[in-house]
């Protein structure tokens, strides 16, 4: 009578029976998922101040960026993800003989993470009702999925030392009034990125908007753009001054918006358009329109420390300024958004994730005071356990109630 136990014992040089791939194979899927869904969520939950001597390797602080991003992108997903790991879990337990401790502690790990994600997930979900008033239970819809539309129009807006920088237009429904326009800046700290739709450009448009996303000149470790880059974006104005008829554009009503280093530009083309003293890369200061409001997702308002606090903070900053605060200080004060707060200053609105590992969120409450200081009419919203770069393309939670947000900004100041 042959024994049965040998139906899982391969013969040397031959594969693994099934039976034998499926329990090596089990507990490992469940670990690395345990694994996933207890980090991803601990670098949430504890605080970034904690975790600053971290972020000065460059590796560990693209390991905890990479792992915000897929965190935010699941959104409500990391839910689904613990109870369905937590249930492999508990499978592997009970199939489990010899290793029973092992699948113990990685049923523990996994039930770890299961609380962890409800509790975040649950927290999320009521600020987002305290910052909008909407209930956001479940979002995205579906993970890692882009949203928009591709442009109406792509334009060279100018070519500057021969290079075309270009911008995308998305456009409303022609009415019998011209529309209101937003001029969308990239992220990319300085360095990186691109114009493209995202989960704002033609969400925007169906509401009523025109949208000029643009490009702008990068910086690298020959070309510093510190000077340049918002010049560029005022660029970009004065072609859509000279081109309002054209696209039945209101310059009258005009928001700039902008994430991460975009946002830094928003806020800074906005606050030097309005002073007076901003010029153009390209046409004229007469032609540039006034900034009627702003919208800023983790902008990077304080260069100085924010080029000096992280490893990639630090490397942006040096190929955007030259070099250090040190070396450089009245260049990195030219960066800074502070500075150039006047009574002129828009109404600006600030999106911020709270355990934000790149752009700090005190760097941006600390602008917020500035504008309060100086009266100008602004919101600070912080959400919790959110990293950078949440709801840029996928329509995440941050993504979703930031869509809430700017609405009702953009009613109340391009009114």
């Amino acid at each position: 009578m042959s024994d049965q136990r040998g139906a899982d014992v391969a013969a040397p040089g031959r594969p693994a029976p099934p039976r034998r791939l499926a329990r090596i194979g089990l507990p490992t899927l469940t670990a690395v998922l345990a694994a996933y869904l207890v980090v991803s969520q601990l670098i949430v939950v504890v605080p970034v101040s904690w975790v600053m001597p971290l972020l000065r390797s460059a590796i560990i602080q693209s390991a905890l960026l990479l792992l915000g991003a897929v965190r935010d992108a699941m959104g409500s997903w990391n839910v689904i993800l613990a109870v369905v790991t937590t249930g492999l879990a508990l499978v592997a337990l009970r199939r489990s003989a010899a290793g029973r401790r092992v699948a113990g502690t990685v049923t523990g790990v996994a039930a770890v993470g299961l609380v962890l994600s409800v509790a975040t997930s649950a927290a999320l979900v009521c600020a987002a009702r305290d910052a909008a008033g909407a209930w956001i239970a479940f979002a995205p819809a579906v993970p890692f999925s882009t949203v928009g539309d591709a442009p109406d129009e792509t334009v060279t807006y100018a070519t500057i030392d021969g290079q075309p920088i270009q911008a995308d237009l998305y456009l409303p429904v022609r009415g019998s009034t011209p529309a209101p326009l937003v001029v969308s800046i990239h992220g990319g700290a300085f360095v990186g990125g691109s114009r493209g739709t995202n989960a704002y450009t033609t969400w925007l448009a169906d509401n009523g908007y025109a949208v000029l996303d643009v490009d702008y000149r990068l910086s690298d470790d020959a070309d510093h753009r510190w000077d340049t880059a918002d010049a560029d974006v005022a660029c970009a104005l004065t072609w859509a001054t000279t081109n309002a008829q054209r696209y039945n554009l209101d310059l009258h009503r005009l928001a700039a918006f902008g994430n991460s280093a975009g946002g830094n530009l928003a806020i800074n083309v906005a606050n030097k358009i309005n002073a007076g003293v901003l010029r153009p890369s390209c046409g004229s200061a007469a032609d540039l329109p006034r900034v009627g409001a702003v919208i800023a997702l983790y902008p990077v308002v304080d260069l100085t420390a924010s080029g000096t606090e992280t490893a990639i903070g630090s490397d942006a900053a040096r190929q955007y300024v030259g070099g250090t605060p040190e070396q450089y200080p009245d260049r990195y004060t030219a960066t800074d958004s502070a500075p150039h707060i006047t009574d002129q200053s828009p109404p600006t609105l600030l999106v911020q994730g709270a355990n934000d590992h790149l752009v700090l969120a005190e760097h941006t409450a600390a602008y917020a005071a500035a504008l309060d200081a100086a009266g100008i009419p602004h919101r600070y919203v912080e959400f919790p356990f959110l990293d950078h770069a949440f709801g840029t393309t996928e329509l995440d939670a941050g993504a979703q109630v930031t869509r809430l947000l700017t609405r009702a900004w953009l009613a109340e100041y391009l009114a």
